[in-house]
């Protein structure tokens, strides 16, 4: 008897010195997201595949949904309306895009009048280098799609700085409002250097030479101090989205200013959405923006930025709501480039990420994804609460983990192609 009780101590006091290899181990990132891997495809312009309805599910559990991309890849934008459609049909009718808010304004209006892509190519037509990404075919079919889904209640947010072509349609809009004879010629004279200044940019394609980079800043304060009466405020905001927008802009063409640059323009973006916010505070929304924008909590950008993305987290959070951050990229293939003012897109090879990219955190995703030829959607939830673990120092890792809900990974991106 004492025998046996020697034996049955002995391996007790085995078993408690062994290592925990048994089902209490922590498994490893690559195993965690090897187990959290399943698939998205389209379908006749529908989500299908095993992680469709947790994304879709998801989505409609939250106030804001988010889409974070690399931009000019065909199938990111043949991805993003698919899902947005389905939540467009299920009450998100408000889209906030990487647009400024005039451009967008004059874009809802289009796609308000049923005429879909054709309209935005002829807004493209009169107005070249006024739309971020929408003279591209597939995003602009990605936006007549939301809008037809959404309905009559469809809603277009600009919440970006206005691109650097879109001074001529500021100019147009100031120039048809009831102003005062010393505004009027004024802006008639820019629109006359903004015709001259575009003529000079198409020649050798550099932005830098078109009106908005061109007019001096004094200039333009000086219209601002002719606009002062209730009937001027229509021509001053568009005046004023010309400034900020020269302002973002400059800075980020002269060197050592690119943080200011960024921080500026993450600053208009927060501002332009809060102010749709206070008409519309439980407003259901849809946003689709580059990568960076996107995250929850701190971007990888540069220290301390937080951008729109961390804003609708927290403004989510606070009212008791939920907003879901989607990543979506290509591993590899062909992206469609902006190549000059009144150029082509150029068709370019898509930039590699490598440990040292500001997207490096999205390495191990691609890793679990590389075997296989479908696309890849994680799941990324279960692992925030061991993101630092599984990051095993990786700040990049760490930081993707925590700014992003879903990550799809697509094989093999093709570029978009121009309307």
């Amino acid at each position: 008897m004492r025998k046996t009780h020697s034996i049955i101590i002995s391996v007790i006091l085995a078993s408690l010195a062994m290592p925990a290899w048994s089902a209490d181990q922590p498994l490893s990132l690559p195993d965690r997201l090897a187990a959290l891997r399943t698939t998205i495809a389209l379908d006749h312009g529908k989500m299908v595949g095993s992680g469709a309805a947790a994304l879709m599910d998801a989505g409609l559990e939250s106030q804001f949904v988010l889409i974070g991309e690399d931009h000019g890849i065909a199938e990111i934008a043949h991805f993003s309306a698919a899902y947005f459609e389905g939540l467009a049909s299920q009450g998100f009718t408000t889209l906030i895009v990487e647009n400024g808010p005039a451009v967008a304004d004059a874009l809802e209006k289009t796609l308000k009048s049923d005429t879909g892509v054709a309209g935005i190519a002829a807004f493209n037509k009169a107005y070249p280098v006024a739309t971020a990404f929408y003279k591209w075919q597939d995003e602009a079919q990605f936006l007549a799609r939301i809008a037809k889904a959404a309905g009559p209640s469809f809603q277009l947010v600009g919440m970006d700085q206005e691109l650097m072509g879109a001074s001529k349609y500021l100019l147009d809009q100031m120039a048809g409002q009831p102003l005062a004879p010393s505004a009027k010629s004024k802006i008639e004279a820019f629109r006359k250097l903004e015709s001259d200044d575009y003529g000079r940019a198409s020649k050798n394609g550099d932005p830098r030479e078109l009106f908005m980079m061109k007019v001096k800043e004094e200039e333009l304060f000086a219209l601002q101090k002719l606009l002062t009466t209730l009937r001027d405020m229509p021509a001053l905001a568009m005046l004023n989205a010309l400034i900020d927008s020269r302002s973002i802009y400059s800075k980020n063409m002269t060197p050592g200013q690119g943080y200011l640059s960024n921080t500026q323009r993450a600053r208009l973006m927060k501002r332009q959405v809060a102010s749709h916010l206070t008409l519309a505070p439980a407003q259901r929304m849809l946003l689709k923006a580059g990568a960076i924008h996107v995250f929850r909590g701190y971007n990888p950008l540069s220290a301390g930025s937080r951008e729109i993305g961390n804003y609708l987290a927290e403004y989510a959070e606070g009212r008791g709501q939920k907003s879901l951050h989607v990543l979506v990229l290509a591993a590899k293939g062909q992206q469609a480039q902006f190549a000059g003012i009144a150029r082509a897109s150029a068709s370019t090879e898509i930039e590699k990420i490598d440990a040292k990219s500001a997207m490096a955190g999205v390495l191990p995703f691609f890793a679990a994804a590389s075997e296989h030829k479908e696309w890849s959607l994680f799941d990324v939830r279960p692992l925030l609460g061991s993101a630092k673990t599984l990051a095993n120092g990786n700040s990049s890792v760490q930081g993707m983990i925590q700014g992003y809900d879903f990550v799809l990974v697509i094989p093999d991106g093709s570029a978009t192609t121009d309307l």
